[in-house]
């Protein structure tokens, strides 16, 4: 009875586990010799990083660079400015950074009796590496106009967009160390940061200007420059009088004048302060991590030998907080290989997205990259 109901499963199953057995012979046992699993096994149970001394909380270094910082391999690109130096003159005409332009802004209205602002996006106009170039030249020269100085501090306070990118690569190459601030702090952490970092020269948006900083600036005493970055006009008689309101466009045309126009960046060597990266504030006040463009370079250099073949033919779609770390050399590596990046926002990444009008494309449909960075709470919303 019952050793007989076992005896007629295993005859049963008998042509599932030959299949099995003729499926492993025709297919996996080719695959695993042809792929060298075996050896990419190995490779992932290999040891990767050590610390580089036995005091409690040193820091890890990967087993190939241990004795040094690793560099890229680009021959002299020993700082960030460097990098896209080498990218304009090998991909100077192709696309490198993208916007999607707004058609439409339209007040919905929910089931809940609140109102959402909803977008209509149309198609992504692109900067080339030469105009990229173009606008660094005339921002660099235009802050220099206004009084700034080699390892004079700027601050950014601005969400992730193109011009965000612009004023980074301007501040790697005239030697500017950039003071980064997260767009979503509040006005007490804002305030905190701008008084601890001391700089006189602040770029930042028309929304978070007035919606963060213009309470926030009458306690500020160091700022004397505030520049935005829309094309739009701000009231400036709602500002301290000691401080000078400019859009970016206005910085660049100064910076175009011939009286400026000649003016040369000092260059940083790898051991000057690249950034001032300051936290989110989640345990407490912001704390500003300092960076040299040695130290950068090297995270960038293990960033892109885990992307092999990353070029010209690859898309990456920026919208994580280009005041972290991760996104700023994500984007300065796709850059520096020739991939050109969309940049978007959690708020209009797909076509669910809360700022997406319904029947209408969010920007990964439109943008089709092949790249992304990605935080789970990125993934959870998409």
């Amino acid at each position: 009875t019952m050793k007989f109901r076992l005896e007629m499963c295993a005859i049963l199953l008998l042509p599932v586990y030959l299949l099995i057995w003729l499926y492993s012979v025709l297919v996996f046992i080719p695959w695993y010799f042809l792929t060298n699993a075996k050896k990419k096994k190995a490779m992932a149970k290999r040891l990767k990083a050590k610390p580089i001394s036995d005091k409690p909380g040193s820091p890890y270094r990967s087993v190939t660079h241990l004795d040094s910082l690793a560099n890229i391999n680009i021959p002299g690109a020993d700082t960030l400015d460097k990098l896209f130096d080498h990218a304009l003159a090998k991909f100077g005409k192709k696309d490198c950074l993208g916007t999607r332009e707004i058609l439409s802004e339209e007040n919905e209205m929910q089931p809940n009796g609140k109102v959402f602002k909803k977008l209509i996006l149309g198609t992504y106009r692109w900067l080339s590496y030469e105009e990229v170039n173009e606008k660094i030249t005339r921002l660099g020269n235009g802050l220099t106009a206004l009084g700034l100085t080699p390892k004079s501090t700027v601050v950014i306070f601005c969400e992730t967009r193109a011009e965000w990118m612009i004023v980074a690569l301007t501040c790697f190459k005239y030697n500017f160390p950039l003071v980064t601030l997260y767009a979503t702090l509040g006005e007490e952490a804002v305030t905190y940061g701008l008084n601890e970092c001391g700089a006189a020269y602040l770029v930042t948006s028309v929304e978070l200007l007035e919606s963060k900083l213009k309470t926030a600036l009458p306690q500020v005493s160091c700022l004397k420059h505030i520049i935005y970055v829309d094309k739009k006009t701000v009231n400036k008689s709602e500002y301290p009088a000691n401080m000078e309101i400019h859009s970016m466009q206005t910085v660049e045309e100064l910076g175009a004048k011939p009286e400026n126009s000649s003016i040369l960046p000092s260059r940083p060597v790898p051991t000057d302060l690249a950034l001032v990266m300051y936290t989110s504030g989640s345990t407490g006040r912001p704390k500003g991590v300092m960076m040299m463009h040695k130290n950068l370079i090297a995270g960038m250099t293990g960033q892109c030998e885990r992307i092999p073949g990353l070029g010209p033919k690859d898309t990456y779609i920026g919208y994580l907080p280009l005041a972290h770390v991760l996104e700023l050399t994500a984007e300065v590596s796709c850059i520096t290989y020739g991939c050109r990046i969309g940049y978007s926002s959690p708020l209009t990444l797909s076509d669910q997205s809360s700022k997406i009008k319904k029947g209408s494309k969010g920007d990964c449909t439109v943008l089709k990259p092949t790249l992304m960075a990605a935080v789970p709470v990125s993934m959870q919303k998409l």
